[in-house]
């Protein structure tokens, strides 16, 4: 029998199934109202973005007459950029803050998680198409496939083929190539959408690179499921025993491993509490120049070695106003300090991740999640890279501040000081520039060989059952 008979064939049994077209149907569904209330969602919050991005500039801009380091404790804010494929994935993105309050002499965390805004049981699951696919596609693979084989062997069907010169593997690659059909219909209608939603909301080509690949991820994650249930159909000795133990390996995969292994990271690996952390920074800020305390050891080291590189006493002969370069030598300083305990904390997250991947080896939906995230720009890298864009923002703009006090606030104007709209329109604007695609994927391309290597040994344990199935 040609291999294409034995897929029609199966094709066709896979079709008469009860469950089958209501699970194809239901899967499908909830996919599109996933995919549209996301997009109506990124829509909305771009919307909000620009606007609350324009009203910050506008209150920056016309803050009225100040002392520029008046200002600079004002401060602005500088929003996290809405990701269109969060729509597909939002990993992190509703557990990060939305914006960072951007000051001088401090760092701040990002603040008003969507998460805060919703009930305790909604962080269980958000109907979005990771959720899906992480979820309920595999168990609409297993469903499909659980007794596959068994069925086959029970009827006396297997035996019947097997007389008839069809090989033992034709017939399982046969079945695993007609699920693989079914499973890509489903996936790949999902897909088109998703393409065309990138189309209508003008997506840049990064955007569809990165959605390729998320897509190609999940389609290996998958190829693993489908893989898998057929070699369980085909060892074994009962379909009740091999629904268990499929449904054993999707809790195993889903819910067990994923958890543990984040309560084991937390514990391994713990990221200091607030308090602590905020009296380590302390602490080391008390070590360097501090711009607000003229009478602290290194700030009159530091005034005094100025005045003596100018031969003079008397800061008011400098040609410059010393509080301004005070002000901002200690701007950073602290940054150092910041960027020190922060790259600390970066560190520890870089471990419990790295744990999480290791629990890859038992558990492919920690690895498609890692893989898919990156994919999406929603893990947290991704927003590191925005709070990295939003701190060298703040420095900058305390930089032009300082020395707008340094040059101006001198002599007879250094008493009084104030600036204006013709300062603070001048100001650098913050505007997030997004990651270089190529090496942005480049860094998540160990997860894809993963995923990779996980449908092949998948692929090659099917392969091994056709020599070792009991008829």
């Amino acid at each position: 029998m040609a291999f294409s008979l034995l897929v029609k064939h199966e094709l066709k049994v896979l079709w008469r199934e009860p469950g089958t077209k209501v699970l194809f149907a239901v899967v499908l569904v909830l996919l599109l109202v996933s995919a549209l209330s996301g997009a109506a969602y990124y829509t909305e919050k771009k919307q909000e973005h620009a606007d609350a991005a324009e009203l910050a500039r506008h209150l920056w801009e016309q803050q009225g007459d100040k002392n520029p380091h008046s200002a600079a404790h004002y401060g602005t804010h500088a929003f996290k950029p809405v990701n269109l494929l969060a729509v597909f994935d939002p990993g992190t993105e509703p557990f990060t803050g939305v914006s960072l309050f951007l000051e001088a002499h401090r760092q701040n965390f990002a603040v008003h998680s969507p998460i805060e805004d919703r009930s305790s049981l909604s962080r269980f699951g958000q109907l979005t198409p990771a959720f899906i696919f992480t979820f309920l596609f595999p168990l609409f693979i297993i469903f499909l496939g659980y007794r596959s084989v068994i069925y086959e062997r029970e009827s006396g069907m297997l035996r019947l083929l097997l007389a008839q010169g069809v090989r033992l593997r034709d017939i399982l690659t046969g079945k695993a190539a007609a699920l693989w059909v079914v499973v890509l219909g489903l996936f790949l209608s999902f897909a088109l959408v998703g393409l065309l939603l990138l189309a209508f909301t003008g997506a840049a080509a990064a955007d569809y690179l990165r959605y390729a690949l998320m897509m190609l991820g999940w389609m290996l994650y998958f190829g693993i499921f489908i893989h898998l249930s057929l070699w369980v159909s085909a060892k074994a000795g009962s379909q009740a025993q091999a629904l268990v133990l499929l449904l054993g390996f999707w809790v195993m995969s889903t819910l067990l491993v994923p958890r543990l292994v984040t309560v084991a990271a937390e514990s391994m690996h713990p990221v200091p509490d607030t308090i602590t952390f905020q009296q380590e920074i302390r602490q080391h800020l008390s070590e360097g120049i501090d711009g607000h305390n003229p009478l602290s050891t290194h700030t009159q080291a530091f005034r005094d070695s100025v005045l003596a590189a100018h031969g003079t006493d008397n800061p008011a002969d400098l040609p410059f106003n010393l509080s301004g370069l005070m002000l901002q030598v200690s701007e950073e300083f602290e940054k150092e300090v910041f960027d020190y305990h922060m790259a600390r904390i970066s560190a520890i997250h870089a471990e419990q991740l790295g744990l999480f991947a290791l629990s890859a080896v038992v558990s492919p939906t920690s690895l498609v999640r890692l893989f898919s995230m990156g994919m999406a720009g929603t893990d947290i890298a991704a927003f590191n890279h925005f709070r990295d864009q939003a701190e060298a923002y703040r420095i900058e703009l305390m930089r032009e501040l300082n020395e707008d006090l340094m040059v101006h606030a001198v002599g007879d104007r250094a008493q009084g000081y104030t600036a204006g709209y013709e300062l603070f329109s001048s100001n650098v604007a913050f505007q997030y520039q997004p990651p270089d695609a190529l090496s942005w994927t480049a860094a998540y391309f160990k997860y894809a060989l993963l995923l990779l290597l996980w449908t092949g040994l998948s692929f090659g344990l099917l392969l091994s059952s056709a020599k070792q199935t009991e008829v």
